[in-house]
């Protein structure tokens, strides 16, 4: 097999494992982007995928193995600092997560998902202040950010600011009708009161 045949059949089972994924066959998608990289060991978008994958399948420490892959490969490929950083949240590794956040920033300083994700591990640090004006960033960066606005909406209430916090979950749901997180976040703030 020539290296053409070989990298051709890299990205057939890359194509083969996005379609699997698009199925919610995350086992199955995982054996394609194994097969992926086993014949292309440089296929970053592969190890990507094939994190998010095991990030799906819960199996967090092999999900950033495979970021790690991605990012030797590609030392600026913005995306992966993300997914690594979520998955070391779901980890419980904040502070870790946020030198990716940051180092995604350090690249893209308009890149609203690490401004909301980033916010998100400050929040779960006890850095509310700080959380806010990541959620603040990201919403004057985008406006329409659902996610924003109820993250924020999760700090106010920690902080006990029940209005700002009906209001960041109003714009949520102003955006997304089916937002059922801050449906639920509104509801048991009025229960309060």
């Amino acid at each position: 097999m020539g290296l053409l045949d070989k990298f051709r059949n890299a990205k057939s089972w890359y194509s083969k494992g996005a379609q699997l994924t698009k199925q919610g066959k995350f086992e199955e998608a995982l054996e394609c982007f194994n097969e992926a990289v086993k014949l292309d060991p440089k296929f970053d978008l592969a190890w990507n995928s094939r994190g998010l994958i095991l990030e799906k399948l819960e199996k967090y420490e092999d999900a950033v193995e495979s970021f790690n892959k991605a990012l030797e490969i590609d030392p600026e490929f913005i995306i992966v600092y993300i997914n690594k950083g979520i998955t070391l949240g779901k980890l419980g590794r904040y502070q870790e997560a946020l030198r990716y956040f940051d180092k995604a920033l350090e690249l893209y300083p308009t890149q609203v998902m690490a401004w909301t994700n980033k916010g998100i591990a400050l929040s779960k640090l006890g850095k509310h202040q700080s959380a806010l004006d990541c959620f603040n960033q990201s919403i004057e960066i985008e406006r329409e950010n659902a996610s924003a606005w109820y993250n924020q909406g999760l700090v106010f209430k920690e902080l006990n600011k029940f209005d700002e916090a009906i209001k960041s979950f109003d714009e949520a749901l102003r955006i997304n009708p089916g937002y059922d997180a801050a449906w639920k976040a509104k509801e048991d703030i009025s229960k309060k009161f």
